[in-house]
């Protein structure tokens, strides 16, 4: 039997937990992509062109930890306009999707997120922005928006284990929706993932024990 006493009950702690950890696991996600895809790019631009973006994207980053990424949010506009192609572009375009969503600005968001998915130059980078938009979209309770962001995501190709994070985020997906048999499918197939990380495979297993009949 589930711990919660009502399938209410049980939605909330699942939201509780993605609002106090789902940012962090994307980020960490992000800095990954990240690091790879500018690794490619390093190799295939001149040395400036990517100096000045690398340099550009770690200072966005500093004023984003520091609260002030409103003071410097032009320069990553100049840098998606200038180098689209580039892993840093997309960096930035993550980063203001997050500025504009903690300013409760969701449009503006949604529009970076799919910028994104237009420019990524790899999987993995449109990947963590349609989980992103499926985040936002369920926290403000648009769950229709959120399935058509991760089938979207469905049509990426995807390493076996981002295909466990992106079953994750369905199974958050369906336990929002109480779809309980759907969420069992998405919560097996993340430990049946021999490349699921070992927390994403601990809490499918706690969230698998929660929804037992």
């Amino acid at each position: 039997m589930s711990r919660y006493e009502s399938d209410d009950e049980q939605v909330q702690a699942l939201k509780d937990w993605w609002k106090a950890n789902g940012t962090s696991l994307l980020s960490g996600l992000l800095a990954i992509s990240i690091a790879w895809a500018g690794w490619n790019y390093w190799q295939n631009q001149t040395l400036s062109k990517a100096v000045m973006a690398s340099s550009t994207f770690e200072v966005l980053q500093i004023k984003m930890e520091q609260g002030q990424f409103g003071d410097v949010a032009r320069d990553g506009l100049k840098l998606m306009e200038e180098q689209p192609d580039s892993p840093y572009a997309t960096g930035t375009a993550l980063l203001l999707a997050k500025f504009y969503a903690d300013k409760q600005e969701m449009d503006k968001a949604v529009e970076q997120l799919d910028w994104v998915m237009a420019n990524a130059p790899d999987s993995s980078l449109k990947l963590i922005s349609r989980l992103r938009l499926a985040q936002l979209q369920q926290q403000a309770g648009n769950l229709d928006e959120a399935k058509n962001a991760l089938t979207q995501a469905k049509t990426l190709k995807l390493s076996t284990a981002e295909q466990a994070n992106l079953d994750y985020a369905l199974a958050e997906l369906f336990l929002a929706q109480k779809d309980l048999d759907q969420a069992r499918t998405h919560l097996k197939a993340v430990l049946d993932n021999q490349e699921t990380s070992t927390n994403l495979a601990t809490l499918a297993r706690l969230q698998l024990d929660d929804i037992a009949q």
